[in-house]
């Protein structure tokens, strides 16, 4: 997959930009603050409906505009399509080839992409909630079905929520349909984990030697921390582990109101030589721990979907050295479409320049500079 052009109207900063993507090695240069993350952004939007950053939809339409719009130009192989995003304050129109596409999860998964921004970090550093959205966002662009079965699991969630109020305040009520909104929860909750199992298999099955061959430590993985203890997928087992748990916890849901049990409460442990690396590993390994991750997932969606996603890198390099660098840069291959932004082209290896279309940034204006060819700077050989 790759992007070949790309408009923002009254996104962010900018009032109108207008860009055409090399399909290899892009990068873009400037100082902090003139709007490069905001490009990054913008195509992540178009791919996914919403930001990689904390706010709200509205937050991406320019200070004092009524209306945002991105639009790109996606190549498939020898399939093209227009994909629009137009965001207003209240609500949020999706596109592919001037069709309205109502629901998302048709829309997702047309045009896919992988993102790494310092914040990431969080993913190991942060709550489990942060750590099951990655999940959850990476598996619904490889199958539309995992995001129907998430909604309605979600759904299935807020009314068991609402009936076990119901059932604490009059101890009289029905139980009977509790047993009816469990069996349909743990149908639901059975496809969930039956995708999640499937993609931490193959997530495992690149992560160790990725990692390896980037920091030279052995043993990183994912283990999955679900609420059942399950260590492999098994549907005999999730439906009686459930039928169990609902059993055992039945009065502490009903004085809490919440449901204790089931994908919503999972969390997915970066485990380096059966550490957790959110307590024991300095953030330059977890670090390139997530870098890792972001690698593996190339590999995923290539076997999956037959394509590269587009990579988009967000100032990464400035705080990795030259050593580790290089080694990311191997795993970069040719027909991967990678947008890349720095504060400084000194931080961006000749590998990489080399062929990259190179745009600077300044005062919310972008200005392209064509190639840089074999051409380098004595003090970054």
């Amino acid at each position: 997959m790759k992007i070949e052009h790309l408009k923002l109207t009254n996104f962010r900063n900018y009032d109108s930009l207008e860009l055409d993507f090399n399909k290899n090695i892009n990068i873009f240069i400037g100082n902090n603050g003139q709007g490069k993350t905001n490009i990054l952004e913008s195509i992540y939007v178009l791919s996914l409906t919403k930001s990689n950053r904390y706010g709200i939809d509205s937050d991406l339409i320019k200070f004092q505009e009524e209306v945002a719009k991105i639009e790109g130009t996606v190549r498939d192989d020898a399939l093209i399509k227009k994909q629009e995003v137009l965001i207003t304050k209240f609500k949020k129109q999706l596109s592919i080839n001037g069709k309205e596409i109502r629901k998302t999860r048709d829309y997702i998964s047309n045009f896919c992409v992988i993102s790494f921004t310092p914040n990431d970090l969080e993913i190991i550093k942060g709550s489990p909630s942060v750590r099951r959205n990655l999940l959850n966002i990476d598996i619904s662009q490889l199958y539309n079905n995992y995001i129907n079965y998430l909604n309605e699991y979600n759904s299935i969630i807020k009314i068991r929520n609402d009936y076990l109020k119901k059932l604490n305040l009059n101890g009289n009520s029905d139980y009977r349909y509790l047993d009816i909104i469990n069996e349909k929860l743990i149908e639901k909750a059975d496809k969930i984990y039956s995708y999640r199992f499937t993609f931490l298999e193959k997530i495992n099955k690149y992560l160790p030697n990725v990692y390896k061959k980037i920091t030279g430590l052995d043993g990183l993985v994912i283990q999955y921390d679900n609420s059942l203890g399950l260590e492999k997928y098994d549907s005999d087992t999730i439906k009686k582990k459930f039928g169990d748990k609902f059993k055992r916890n039945l009065h502490q849901e009903l004085m809490q109101g919440i449901t204790l049990t089931g994908p919503h409460r999972d969390d997915f442990l970066f485990s380096l030589d059966g550490m957790d690396m959110k307590n024991y590993a300095s953030q330059g390994q977890q670090r390139m721990a997530i870098i890792a991750f972001k690698i593996c997932e190339l590999f995923i969606f290539k076997g999956i979907l037959d394509s590269y996603p587009v990579l988009l890198l967000d100032d990464i390099f400035s705080e990795i050295d030259t050593k580790k660098r290089n080694k990311i840069i191997k795993f970069l291959k040719s027909d991967i479409q990678t947008i890349i932004t720095t504060t400084d082209i000194n931080d961006i290896n000749d590998d990489l320049l080399k062929d990259a279309s190179i745009y600077m940034i300044n005062n919310n204006k972008v200005t392209k500079k064509g190639r840089i060819n074999n051409g380098r700077r004595k003090d970054n050989k």
